[in-house]
């Protein structure tokens, strides 16, 4: 019970930093937070302008300069729009960029009492550019995702499987899989996913009709990209973890002694090895889940999927106020899947030790 409790606790720990390491971006502050400029016509001034804006002050009539309260300066531009009268509201920069944690602090306490009344964010759809609350499409998001994120890790772990129990029975084509697997291993996920693309732009070309969706077009989703792209990567190093484990238990006296009694080596590797590398698959899983997870989100951001790694890479979504919910619900489905290990860990694997 003890542990279940320091693993929530640890869970709950690294969503509070998730949280505060997505909102960092609010330290950096280019604009005045408090101060609005606005262009108003000859029928108006700047006086009933600040009468018809609740808690705003005129600092420079002639500059058209409104003092608003501290961290409003966007949601009182927004109000202006309402205003007859009004050209034109900007923000005022600043003469150059700082760090505010002030406004760090203030952006923190605002989402947290948005968190409390049920208000995650809002993002604009790339599609519409209509605004749209985080928490009624976060489940499309969520099974967007899932649809060639969980076929793809499941086809890393059994080719990567695969392919280490090949290369141990066959020396010579085991010495070709390690080299293609020393070349994949420097292999960028973004160059993977560039050639893609750029495959299926030329087989489209010369065979003179539509071969692969590379980007998404309303609710048609690209697949085979971000599927590939998850598939290969972790599987690089799934197979690197079972190839120096494999050889490890190769060398053990139990294999010797089953080899010597007539036992051919795909039998000694099926019956005997695959079972004591069980641990080391195991525990390679979360790291490998990881990398797929960062494959994804390279993979969605490229091919302009809106998905949970899509979402939070792409450039266009960087200021949204959902970015935090956003970043939180891809780490619990990083949580859920560790969780998932540890349980098969707790199940399957048979731990030993010396009695005293």
């Amino acid at each position: 019970m003890s542990s279940i409790f320091r693993w929530i606790l640890l869970g709950l720990f690294t969503l509070v930093c998730i949280f505060f390491l997505s909102n960092i971006r609010n330290a950096f502050l280019s604009t005045q937070p408090d101060q609005i400029r606005v262009a108003i016509g000859p029928d108006t001034s700047i006086q009933k302008i600040s009468e018809q804006l609740p808690g705003s002050q005129v600092l420079n009539e002639k500059t058209g300069l409104l003092s608003v309260p501290y961290g409003k300066s966007w949601d009182y531009i927004g109000k202006t729009l309402s205003i007859k009268g009004i050209f034109r509201a900007n923000t005022v920069p600043l003469e150059h960029p700082i760090i505010s944690w002030r406004y760090y602090g203030y952006s923190l306490k605002e989402q947290v009492k948005g968190f409390a009344q049920g208000d995650f964010g809002k993002f604009r759809s790339p599609f519409n550019r209509k605004e749209v609350a985080v928490l009624g499409e976060l489940p499309n998001m969520l099974l967007r995702t899932c649809t060639y994120f969980i076929p793809g890790l499941l086809l890393a772990i059994a080719l990567s499987v695969l392919f280490a129990m090949t290369a141990s029975m066959f020396r010579r084509l085991g010495a070709l899989m390690d080299g293609t697997h020393a070349l994949l291993v420097g292999l960028p996920d973004f160059f993977l996913i560039v050639l893609i693309q750029l495959g299926a732009v030329y087989a489209t070309k010369y065979l003179g009709h539509f071969v692969l969706l590379i980007v998404q077009v309303g609710d048609k989703t690209p697949f085979l990209i971000p599927f590939l792209t998850i598939a290969l990567i972790p599987s690089v190093t799934i197979y690197g973890t079972l190839r120096i484990a494999i050889a490890r238990e190769l060398g053990q006296d139990y294999v010797v002694t089953a080899l010597a009694k007539g036992l051919t080596r795909r039998e000694v590797l099926v019956s005997h090895v695959m079972r004591n590398v069980m641990a080391d698959l195991l525990a390679i899983l979360p790291k490998a889940t990881t990398l797929a997870l960062a494959s994804m989100a390279v993979a969605e951001a490229i091919c302009g999927i809106s998905g949970l790694g899509g979402f939070i890479v792409s450039p266009a979504l960087q200021s949204v106020s959902s970015m935090s919910a956003i970043c939180m619900a891809l780490a619990l489905v990083a949580m859920a899947f560790h969780v998932f290990y540890a349980l098969l860990r707790k199940k399957f694997i048979v731990r030993t030790g010396e009695v005293v």
